[in-house]
């Protein structure tokens, strides 16, 4: 049966890779047993990534890099089908015939402000049309280089042994994990804390271990951990040996970050991996959704596609990480993020702070502490740099030394070039960036100053001011973007010159308000038990 008018597509929208459809059913003698979308070229059937319902209202969200068993879905002209009780299951539909559809309606996914213009494969010329979110304005960035001057017939052999021995070293390890994942028990125990940019266990696996251990649960587990200092850094042999055979034998994989060596490999369908991503919220745009700007993986990456389970703190930021990293949104499990359970525990506080005065004794007199903990200016740790030119040391530090206050600076780990505090500020300007834990600082800080820096998520958890001062974001929503429009997402009051910095700290005008619905709209959880939930959740399976 077939009815032109049964079901109604009001809008489609497409923000980078997500589309949202939104209609209404019309024909309230069809009961709708699911909406797919069709190719009636290729015959191809695909499931939404999601589909909400209210009443005979529907919304699909269609995530186009993970549509297809969470690989890019493919080209073609695809129709929304709707499929009433009487439409066969979708393993049944490899042709037209044996479908009822209900209203089909072609839509073509475009988007007329974003056009982008290439002369060759290696950017010489990049011309984009962009959209400034807050105030909708349109702007052409425009990038230009020169091209690289042609290898010597030497440096070809470089770059041609460097790429073999880097694939013998990647076969290698491939073939080592293959051998001994053949001896992995199906139903076992072990379990692997790995990360590849810390030498030990630490963040929320370290939450996580330490809590497993305080109430036991350890023993119900085959533990093993592996760790290596810096992503860039090498294995020795025998920690690169010792590393495959765990990762091969193991059960359950937790890691906390971007992991190389996950990605080359495939597990078996018994084998959880579990990412207790390091961030909070769902700020600047990662992985997928930084396609078309530096640093942006390949379309059909293996990047992050191995997960079973990511945890996050909230439903928004489950929508946020499947879209950058092109996974089902059901295995984002907004559970809450270990590292934060910190900041409901008065145990912690009593015993954190004094270790913070005692590495900054300044604070301890301070009638007001403010930390400036702006973000990296760079694509990666490689060309990661900050503008130090944009702190105006001595307008702040004229207002701390009028209002008896001191601001603790702290940097990227990303940003290496020491900070240029004039001699007569080094006793109110502290150069706090060596200090390893910035969530510790938190407990002493009275104001937080930065522009895109993910703190912002901890922070709010105080429910304490935030000042912005965010003078590049044009050209940093450009080159980066943001996950939402800048302005209707920061909790506080944005500037973009030093003298607005100065004049908003002068008339306390942070816009404080903001904070506590920042709050309720990035956590789910703010009880301090997020650590349990997970492993009761993930590795207890209750």
């Amino acid at each position: 049966m077939r009815s032109t008018r049964s079901i109604i597509i009001q809008d489609v929208k497409i923000n980078r890779i997500i589309v949202k459809i939104k209609g209404s059913l019309k024909n309230p003698k069809l009961t709708i047993k699911e909406l797919v979308l069709r190719d009636y070229i290729t015959n191809t059937i695909l499931q939404p990534s999601h589909i909400s319902w209210q009443g005979n209202d529907f919304e699909v969200l269609i995530n186009l890099m993970s549509i297809h068993d969470e690989n890019p879905m493919p080209t073609g002209d695809w129709y929304l089908i709707g499929i009433d009780q009487k439409g066969r299951s979708h393993e049944s539909y490899p042709v037209p015939e044996l479908v009822d559809a209900i209203n089909e309606r072609t839509f073509h996914i475009s988007n007329d402000y974003n056009a982008y213009f290439d002369k060759s494969a290696k950017n010489y010329f990049w011309a984009e049309s962009k959209i400034d979110q807050d105030n909708v304005s349109y702007f052409l960035k425009v990038s230009w280089s020169k091209p690289a001057p042609p290898l010597t017939w030497l440096q070809k052999r470089r770059k041609a042994y460097k790429k073999f021995m880097h694939n013998v070293s990647v076969g290698g390890f491939v073939k080592t994990f293959n051998f001994f994942h053949k001896f992995q028990k199906k139903v076992g125990n072990r379990l692997l804390f790995t990360s590849s940019s810390r030498k030990e266990i630490g963040g929320n696996e370290a939450f996580i271990y330490n809590r497993m251990v305080e109430r036991g649960v350890d023993k119900q587990f085959k533990i093993d951990f592996s760790f290596k200092e810096n992503i860039k850094d090498r294995r020795s042999f025998w920690n690169k040996f010792s590393f495959t055979i765990k990762l091969a034998k193991a059960n359950i994989i937790i890691c906390d970050d971007y992991q190389p060596e996950l990605y080359h490999v495939d597990f078996g369908p018994d084998t959880k991996v579990i990412q207790v991503w390091h961030a909070c919220g769902a700020f600047k745009t990662v992985g997928l959704e930084r396609l078309g700007k530096p640093g942006a993986p390949a379309f059909d990456t293996r990047v992050h596609k191995c997960y079973t389970a990511m945890t996050v703190s909230s439903k928004l930021a489950a929508a946020h990480y499947a879209e950058a990293f092109g996974l089902n949104i059901d295995k984002i499990k907004p559970l809450g993020v270990p590292r934060t359970d910190i900041f409901f525990d008065e145990e912690y506080k009593k015993k954190v702070i004094p270790q913070v005065e005692e590495a900054f004794p300044q604070v301890k007199d301070a009638e007001e502490v403010i930390m400036y903990a702006p973000t990296f200016r760079g694509v990666n740790a490689r060309t990661a740099s900050f503008p130090m030119d944009m702190i105006d040391f001595d307008g702040i530090g004229e207002y701390l030394r009028k209002h008896h206050s001191v601001m603790l600076i702290k940097m990227h780990p990303f940003v290496r070039e020491p900070l240029p505090i004039p001699e007569e500020y080094k006793d109110i300007i502290i150069d706090a960036s060596s200090f390893r834990e910035i969530n510790d600082i938190l407990f002493v800080t009275d104001l937080l100053i930065t522009d895109y820096s993910s703190v912002i998520y901890e922070f709010s958890l105080f429910h304490k001011p935030m000042l912005f001062y965010a003078f590049d974001r044009m050209k940093y929503e450009a080159d980066r973007g943001f996950y939402e429009p800048y302005s209707e997402m920061v909790p506080g009051k944005i500037v973009r010159t030093s003298e607005e910095l100065l004049r908003a700290l002068e008339k306390r005008d942070f816009e404080f308000e903001k904070v506590d619905p920042f709050v309720k709209k990035n956590f789910r959880y703010t009880d301090g038990k997020s650590t349990d939930r997970i492993i009761d959740t993930l590795l207890l399976k209750k």
